[in-house]
């Protein structure tokens, strides 16, 4: 269980984040990043960024690589707007969840759907006499 702390700083650090990765860097790879969540370690020096683009241009591989050579830059940013005493290495993590939740709608959609076939086939075929119910 996260601590007061660490929920303030992670959601410092969640806020500070969001906005650098939004506005703040001129390199392509890392445009349309938003940031899912902050996770921070007890002694709050290491912090794990999960992040989810929606650039189809780049891989999750090169959007990642692009992240590692954006951190000292994002470090140094977080120190002077947070006024943290250390400031946390950050480890960025893809988080594919919405992907995966769009998947899910999907086929539950289908599944409605599939459903909705069936039961109009039910009703719009009349019995017939012969037939037991």
């Amino acid at each position: 269980m996260a601590t007061i702390r660490q929920q303030r700083v992670a959601g410092l650090l969640f806020e500070e984040l969001s906005i650098m990765l939004n506005g703040e860097l001129s390199d392509p790879r890392v445009s349309l990043i938003t940031v899912m969540g902050v996770q921070l370690s007890k002694d709050l020096r290491n912090a794990k960024v999960h992040i989810y683009h929606q650039n189809e241009e780049f891989s999750r591989k090169e959007v990642l690589a692009g992240l590692r050579s954006a951190t000292p830059y994002l470090r140094s940013q977080l120190a002077s707007r947070c006024g943290l005493r250390m400031v946390p290495e950050i480890l960025f993590y893809y988080d594919d969840t919405p992907e995966r939740a769009a998947r899910i709608d999907e086929l539950l959609s289908q599944i409605a759907q599939e459903r909705g076939e069936r039961t109009e086939d039910e009703t719009a075929a009349p019995a017939e006499p012969g037939d037991a119910p």
